[in-house]
């Protein structure tokens, strides 16, 4: 009997045991790197990049800002996650918006292809920044914030940003003056945010 039984569990579709991602999940990941380590230490926190989902079928699609704001499956997202972390998965806790992502998934995914898809990564930080061509430069979290307010209204606080933990490396980062006091948040904000709720890890 217990081998059967056993048998039946191991059988099961493994996505049983899977965390249900939604659109407009957030996902917070740690990454391996020397600008991460610098994100990570002058935030308090182990996540340094993030991503959103902006499809779940037939596959989960995931949308960030690194190089340039694009689309990607989850795998190639995963991987570039540090080995041995996990990723962190934070949902709205407002159901009624959680429920109108899902329900407007295709004029969310539209919304984001016509506004973001395709701008170059703000390496400065900054967060009205514009390249020669007047389009808007983004980095991770901007990207999500921007996207949140402008498709829903959903405000995900901004803060004066500092760079004074390890000062001397982001001086070298910024190849001069960190921009000090501007305005800007990061994925520590979101992991912070009481907007939000972490639904799991994966």
């Amino acid at each position: 009997m217990k081998k059967l039984i056993l048998f039946i569990l191991l059988a099961l579709p493994l996505r049983l045991f899977a965390l249900e991602l939604k659109v407009g999940d957030v996902l917070l990941q740690p990454r391996d790197c020397w600008s991460c380590t610098l994100i990570e230490e002058q935030e308090g926190t182990i996540y340094s990049h993030m991503g959103m989902v902006i499809q779940v079928e037939p596959t989960v699609q995931v949308i960030d800002a690194l190089g340039k704001v694009k689309i990607s499956s989850f795998e190639q997202f995963n991987s570039g996650t540090q080995k041995n972390q996990k990723i962190s998965v934070l949902r709205l806790r407002r159901e009624d918006a959680v429920e109108h992502l899902q329900e407007n998934r295709l004029e969310f995914l539209a919304f984001y292809l016509n506004y973001f898809d395709g701008l170059k990564y703000d390496h400065d930080f900054l967060w009205n920044n514009l390249d020669e061509n007047d389009e808007e430069l983004m980095y991770c979290s901007e990207m999500v914030t921007k996207l949140l307010k402008g498709f829903m209204g959903v405000e995900v606080a901004t803060r004066s940003m500092k760079f004074d933990k390890n000062r001397d490396a982001w001086i070298q980062y910024f190849r001069g003056n960190p921009p000090d006091g501007k305005i800007g948040n990061s994925p520590a904000v979101f992991e912070q945010s009481e907007l939000f709720h972490e639904v799991g890890e994966l």
